[in-house]
């Protein structure tokens, strides 16, 4: 997994720009249906979340299931930790 902060989120498209930890930046489509966890206030737990839950600045960590020949990558798990 990839840990780091959303640089960028495009609703409609899907699509995500990550700024790792380790200084790369990672532009990724999160398609229908792909696991994505957010934070449950009142638990302090975490529950299924759309991208609409995100907001430029969480840090999240990533599982990429597919890289391209264009340099973005296919997210198949992106789980919110902030």
């Amino acid at each position: 997994m990839i840990q780091g902060k959303i640089k960028m989120l495009d609703l409609e498209s899907r699509k995500v720009v990550i700024a790792a930890e380790d200084g790369r930046e990672l532009t990724m489509r999160v398609p229908d249906g792909k696991i994505i966890e957010v934070a449950e206030p009142a638990t302090l737990g975490m529950m299924g979340g759309d991208l609409k839950d995100l907001t430029v600045g969480h840090w999240v960590r990533v599982a990429i299931d597919e890289h391209h020949a264009d340099g973005t990558c296919t997210c198949g798990t992106l789980i919110s930790i902030s």
